[in-house]
């Protein structure tokens, strides 16, 4: 090889090094999961409000999830905020007012991380107030909490999930005109495997316990996942 093509491959080598180097830590992600237009659901008095409606509520926002592999270490992260010219972001129990909210939980695969598995309904997993749907992944785990960039609660118990959607566009949960309740025998069949939703509810105390806060982030992009074939 002539000293031009030398060096030429050389250079070419030392770029490509060190563009692996600088290159973002999504590429060496085995999960990444990017989640927009997010809704409040529920009242002060039902934290689920089956039949959808005004306690349906958009804000503005976007979600992340990354889940490195071998280890499976990652990060759970959701970012909202209230319309200037509406009510402010509140916890159920009214303890935190804010219009900017930041969420961030690390995931622990240690606390029964779930892929491509069925959560909510009879199932055990997730909450039995919510019909049975399939998600794509979904865990446990402890959210710190920073409202207006500024005042920060930590530890909030939380369970979070990638699955098959189960609301309608105007917030119900409904199939051929049913209206879901957790006292039906049959939980199934609410869900719509054509969509993905990005849920949050976090708890009082443990997952099943009173509801603080319920999050539906209805666009949902499964950008990388150790399966071949993703759905948006």
């Amino acid at each position: 090889m002539t000293k031009p093509l030398l060096w030429l491959a050389m250079g070419l080598a030392a770029l490509a090094a060190g563009w692996w180097l600088l290159a973002p830590e999504s590429h060496r992600d085995a999960w990444r999961v990017e989640a927009e237009q997010p809704h409040v659901v529920g009242d002060s008095v039902d934290p689920f409000i089956y039949a959808g409606g005004e306690a349906f509520r958009p804000v503005s926002g976007s979600a992340t999830i990354r889940l490195a592999e071998p280890d499976g270490s990652g990060t759970v992260r959701l970012s909202i905020e209230a319309p200037a010219d509406s009510a402010p972001l509140t916890l159920r129990d009214g303890s935190v007012v804010g219009r900017h909210w930041d969420l961030v939980a690390p995931i622990d695969t240690s606390t029964g991380l779930q892929s491509d598995a069925f959560i909510h309904g009879s199932t055990g997993i997730g909450d039995h107030r919510l019909p049975e749907t399939a998600a794509r992944l979904a865990g446990v785990g402890r959210f710190e909490l920073t409202v207006d960039r500024a005042r920060r609660l930590e530890n909030l118990s939380g369970f979070w999930s990638v699955a098959d959607a189960v609301r309608q566009e105007d917030g119900s949960i409904r199939q051929q005109g049913l209206v879901y309740s957790p006292l039906l025998r049959d939980k199934t069949g609410f869900s719509d495997p054509g969509r993905l939703e990005l849920t949050l509810l976090l708890y009082e105390e443990e997952p099943g316990s009173n509801v603080l806060v319920h999050l539906v982030f209805t666009d949902v992009v499964v950008e990388r996942s150790p399966t071949a074939s993703d759905v948006g």
